[in-house]
């Protein structure tokens, strides 16, 4: 693809301390060709006039003002928005390497992974995630890997060709946590082809305020059982049934790491022992689990749930704190 045009979506709520550095850093891009849409998402601070200012003064820039409905139902209103040939997807706390779009513009796949840095608020790398160390894998590969969160799912380590979206209705959930995962497993599902850049390009900024910081106590859950459901719709239930249930088991695991971080032990107790009934509930029983696309933790803390080892989970969870 010659000089394609890249459409940026940026779901925008409350971030007037951080969307000016997010603008900026596509406006520095040495790459051109783009188009940005800020998506306010009912935010209450000054973000929109932010965001307005932009606008006014780059004819490359557009805002949307919407209620609050979260960060998937914003992308989705940017992508009936968007003209360009490839979506990328950015934070408004977050930033991009100026040479991302240049070397994204070289591709012509339906979907291209970039490298992420962990940096903190002011830009010191924490850690490095090197989706390119996943080349090799074959695309289905990749695909269970994201289901079951063995391999990141989230929609900003990844540019993609918005045909995928559009030709087969590829929308994003009203999840405000993890619906990353169900719209990523759709456009794997689609994608023909794949690529990656071997490079550091967005710069994934931690937070305390942030929402993968939020107190909940079942994040992906919700998720999980709706990732089932589509799955089912899709008539691709047989296929996927194993990673579906790795993704039921994975998220039970989460959930209880997160009990064990959200209540004192009494407590805890009660909730882990009815986080493991349902577990039993859901899991297809007439399908393996997939345990070679899970992650060792998950497999780990996944079987003391299923085993009744809830005192070991409440251990290991607090070693793992008591390391931060």
């Amino acid at each position: 693809m010659s000089n394609p045009t890249i459409s940026v979506i940026v779901p925008v709520y409350n971030a007037e301390n951080y969307v000016s550095r997010c603008i900026e850093s596509v406006q520095t891009q040495t790459y051109n060709n783009w188009q940005m849409i800020l998506v306010d998402d009912g935010s209450k601070d000054k973000s929109l006039e932010i965001c307005q200012k932009y606008a006014d003064a780059d004819d490359r820039i557009s805002v949307i003002h919407q209620e609050n409905a979260g960060p998937g139902i914003a992308r989705n209103a940017g992508i009936a928005k968007a003209s360009g040939n490839y979506v990328v997807f950015i934070d408004s706390d977050d930033y991009i390497e100026k040479d991302y779009f240049q070397l994204l513009s070289k591709h012509d796949e339906d979907v291209v992974f970039i490298n992420v840095r962990d940096v903190d608020e002011d830009g010191r790398v924490l850690k490095e995630d090197f989706m390119a160390k996943n080349k090799n894998l074959s695309i289905e590969t990749i695909l269970r890997r994201q289901m079951t969160g063995k391999i990141d799912w989230g929609g900003v380590r990844k540019a993609l060709k918005i045909n995928i979206l559009r030709d087969n209705n590829v929308k994003y959930t009203k999840h405000k946590i993890g619906e990353e995962a169900l719209y990523s497993f759709q456009v794997l599902w689609y994608a023909k082809s794949v690529a990656f850049i071997d490079k550091p390009l967005y710069n994934y900024v931690q937070r305390g305020d942030s929402q993968s910081h939020l107190k909940v106590d079942d994040p992906w859950g919700g998720v999980a059982l709706a990732m089932k459901d589509k799955v089912q719709e899709m008539d691709l239930y047989p296929k996927f049934a194993n990673t579906i249930n790795a993704f039921l088991l994975t998220a039970s695991a989460v959930s209880a790491n997160c009990l064990a971080n959200n209540y004192p032990f009494s407590s805890y107790l009660t909730e882990v022992k009815r986080c493991g009934r349902r577990l039993s509930e859901v899991i297809d029983k007439k399908y393996p689990i997939d345990k070679n696309n899970m992650s060792g933790k998950a497999r780990i803390v996944g079987w003391l749930l299923q085993h009744g080892f809830y005192l070991l989970i409440w251990v290991l969870a607090k070693l793992k704190s008591m390391r931060k």
